[in-house]
């Protein structure tokens, strides 16, 4: 199994780990100067699907207002909408639109495109190890289900249903 770890192997790790977080909260900047709790609402839309604003709160970790805040200037820049919830016709969900989508793909190439800059050195195996500690590390802090990018056309066509089913016809 390997040695047990002290606390001051413990206090590097979580030095190690805010470190990384502070950079990549960093090295998310977007080009359009979107911010971090912003991107975080975009992206869990574009993983999840159109979701109530209340069930990314709870995903993100934010509180309501905060979501709903980040969702209203979503909404002013015309890249999300609220559409209605199939489950309780007086509730809504938000859905990415066309431009929100566009985004969403240009948010994750950019990144790619800087990551492969920064880290493009590094083995795949380094990659891969780092993955899965990443991972593991995840799931003991209490992550339930690992995040994963789905698959693009199922992301847009779930998007544009729920924009179908709520919006006049020819909107």
């Amino acid at each position: 199994m390997g040695e047990k770890m002290t606390e001051d192997d413990l206090v590097t790790l979580i030095c190690s780990i805010s470190g990384a977080v502070q950079a990549i909260k960093r090295f998310y900047t977007e080009p359009e100067e979107i911010d971090h709790g912003a991107s975080m609402v975009l992206g869990v839309l574009y993983r999840r699907g159109p979701s109530r604003p209340s069930a990314i709160a709870q995903y993100c970790g934010l509180d309501l207002s905060t979501v709903s805040r980040h969702a209203r200037f979503q909404e002013d820049a015309g890249r999300l909408v609220k559409v209605t919830d199939p489950t309780d016709r007086r509730a809504h969900r938000l859905a990415l639109t066309e431009a929100g989508l566009d985004h969403v793909d240009q948010m994750w190439r950019h990144r790619i495109e800087r990551l492969s800059a920064t880290v493009g050195h590094w083995s795949a195996e380094d990659a891969r190890t780092l993955s899965v500690l990443a991972e593991r590390l995840a799931a003991d802090l209490g992550l339930q289900t690992p995040i994963t990018m789905p698959d693009h056309d199922a992301v847009r066509a779930t998007h544009r249903a729920a924009l179908a089913e709520t919006l006049p016809k020819g909107a």
